[in-house]
């Protein structure tokens, strides 16, 4: 299945970029499902996250303060963006440096372990294959990274290997 990052003019800014992905076929990014999923029981945490990824955007970049890193494999920018410690709704993304995220899906953590729930180990595993692609592109230049950190730019289309 192939899939393309977006970026979501709204929430980037001078200090970081915000993308997000939309699955082949689909209307939607895989951020516009989370908050569709999300709206009804979790409005305040959503809420919430819309303004921390305004922030990150336009005043902070994507500090490493305002994520639960190390959700993937080691070294591949997997990341939980949440509302506070303690709150349920999980957004997974994928950071690079401080400049640019890339949203993936998520939903509420109501278990102690990622692999007790179905929907946040697929929306996880989804992000680190297409993390593991990226690398791939980043390293054939076939994407690169804009002047300015705050972009990617080439081919923003990627297959995603093992959906096929």
């Amino acid at each position: 299945m192939k899939c393309k990052l977006v970026k979501i003019p709204e929430l980037s800014g001078k200090a970081a970029s915000i993308y997000s992905v939309i699955l082949d076929g689909e209307t939607q990014t895989l951020f516009e499902k989370f908050l569709q999923e999300n709206k009804t029981s979790y409005i305040s945490e959503l809420n919430n996250i819309l303004i921390r990824l305004q922030t990150i955007g336009h005043k902070t970049g994507a500090r490493e303060v305002f994520f639960k890193i190390h959700e993937g494999s080691p070294g591949d920018g997997v990341s939980a963006l949440y509302d506070e410690p303690g709150k349920m709704l999980r957004l997974y993304c994928i950071r690079y440096g401080t400049q640019i995220v890339i949203l993936g899906g998520g939903g509420p953590k109501t278990v102690k372990k990622l692999q007790e729930d179905n929907k946040l180990l697929e929306e996880n595993q989804f992000l680190r294959r297409l993390s593991v692609q990226i690398t791939s592109h980043l390293r054939e230049s076939t994407i690169k990274f804009g002047k300015d950190y705050l972009d990617f730019t080439g081919n923003l289309t990627i297959q995603d290997y093992e959906e096929d």
